[in-house]
C-alpha cells in the first residue's frame, strides 16, 4: 500500500463528531477508488474491487434501481465473455468463481464467507440514500445474486446504511446509532433462506455495542474491538465502521488503518464511508481515473440519469491495461 507519514491518532475526546454535509455522498467513489487501492490488490492501482462498484454505478445512475439482469451483462462484458480480452483486475476468488459459473449459463451464489459484498455495497447506500427499507431491500438483494452466507449479506447492508448515513455527514456515535436503526427495520428478512442465519439474528444490537469504542484509531485496535476475527465479514466491516466513525483531520488515515487488516475490500468500504462524508477531494496516493470516478460520484448524487457521454467502463480498463487502441470506444 502507498506509504504514509501521518500517524494514526485522529481524534481526541474533545473533538466534534459533527461535520456538513459536502456533496452528499458524491466523494464516495473516488474514496472507494482510494482505498482499493491503498489495500494493494492490484500494484499499479485499484482492481476488480472498483471496477464492479463502476458497472453498478452506471446501472443505477440510468436506472435508479438495482437491475440485476443489466449489472450481469455488464460483468460478464468486463470478463471477456464477448471474444474480448478480461480487465477484471485481482479479483477475488470468490468472484472468480462467480464470474466461471456464470459464463457457463446463469450466475449461482457462492457459499463462501466473503468482503466482496460490502465492497459492492456503497453504489446502493448513495443512490438510495434518501429511502431506507428500499435501500434495505435492494442491498439484500444484490448481496444474494453473489452469496448464500449470511453474514456476508449482512456485511453488505451494514455497509450499505452507513454509506448512506455518511452522506448526510453522520459521524462518530450518530453514525453508528444511524446504522442501527436501519438494520433493525431488517428484521428477519435479513437472513430468511441463508446460510448461518444465527450469526446475523441480533445484528443490531452488535451495531449497537460498538459506541463504547468510538475512537479506536488503529486497525488492529478497531478488528480487536469487535471480537477479533478476521475471517467473519461481519466483524471486519464492524472494525470498518469504527475506522471510519470518527470525524478523521486527515481523512486518508482511517483508510489506511483499514487496507492493513483487511486489504482492498476494507480498505475500499472505509473509503467509501470517509469520501461521502468529506466530499470529492484529492488523495494523497495516486490512482489512475480519478477525474472520471469524481464525475460517477456526482452524477449518481444529482444527475443528470445519463451515461451516454461518459467513457464505456470497458474501453477504459481494457485501455488502462494494455496502453489503448487507436480510435474512440
Amino acid at each position: 500500500m502507498p506509504e504514509l507519514v501521518d500517524p494514526p491518532g485522529e481524534l481526541s475526546s474533545s473533538d466534534s463528531l459533527y461535520t456538513v454535509v459536502a456533496g452528499e455522498g458524491d466523494g464516495f467513489m473516488l474514496g472507494l477508488a482510494a482505498g482499493d487501492t491503498a489495500g494493494g490488490a492490484w500494484e499499479l492501482g485499484y482492481s476488480a474491487t472498483t471496477e464492479q462498484a463502476t458497472i453498478l454505478a452506471y446501472s443505477l445512475i440510468t436506472k435508479r434501481a438495482l437491475d440485476v439482469e443489466s449489472l450481469v451483462a455488464g460483468f460478464l462484458e468486463m470478463d471477456g465473455h464477448h471474444e474480448e480480452e478480461p480487465v477484471f483486475r485481482a479479483e477475488s476468488a470468490e468472484f472468480r468463481a462467480w464470474l466461471d459459473r456464470a459464463r457457463k449459463g446463469a450466475p449461482v451464489a457462492g457459499h463462501e464467507p466473503s468482503l466482496d459484498a460490502a465492497a459492492r455495497a456503497p453504489v446502493l447506500g448513495v443512490a438510495l440514500r434518501t429511502d431506507p427499507e428500499e435501500l434495505l431491500g435492494q442491498a439484500m438483494e444484490l448481496g444474494r445474486l453473489f452469496h448464500t452466507q449470511a453474514s456476508t449479506v449482512a456485511a453488505g447492508v451494514v455497509t450499505a446504511a452507513a454509506v448512506a448515513a455518511s452522506c448526510f455527514a453522520q459521524s462518530g456515535l450518530d453514525l453508528i446509532a444511524g446504522v442501527a436503526e436501519t438494520i433493525a427495520l431488517a428484521g428477519d428478512d435479513l437472513s430468511r433462506g441463508l446460510d448461518g442465519p444465527d450469526r446475523v439474528r441480533d445484528l443490531a444490537s452488535e451495531v449497537r455495542a460498538l459506541i463504547p469504542s468510538v475512537g479506536v484509531a488503529s486497525g488492529d485496535e478497531a478488528i480487536a474491538a469487535v471480537g477479533g476475527r478476521r475471517e467473519d465479514p461481519v466483524q471486519m466491516v464492524l472494525a470498518g465502521l469504527l475506522l471510519a466513525a470518527p470525524v478523521a483531520h486527515r481523512h486518508h488515515v482511517p483508510i489506511a488503518e483499514a487496507s492493513n487488516i483487511g486489504g482492498s475490500r476494507l480498505g475500499a468500504v472505509v473509503g467509501a464511508i470517509v469520501g461521502a462524508r468529506v466530499g470529492i477531494r484529492a488523495w494523497p496516493w495516486a490512482f489512475a481515473n480519478d477525474t472520471w470516478f469524481a464525475e460517477i460520484g456526482r452524477r449518481l448524487v444529482r444527475g443528470p440519469n445519463e451515461v451516454r457521454d461518459l467513457p464505456i467502463p470497458y474501453a477504459v480498463e481494457q485501455h488502462l491495461m494494455s496502453g489503448g487502441r487507436p480510435g474512440f470506444h
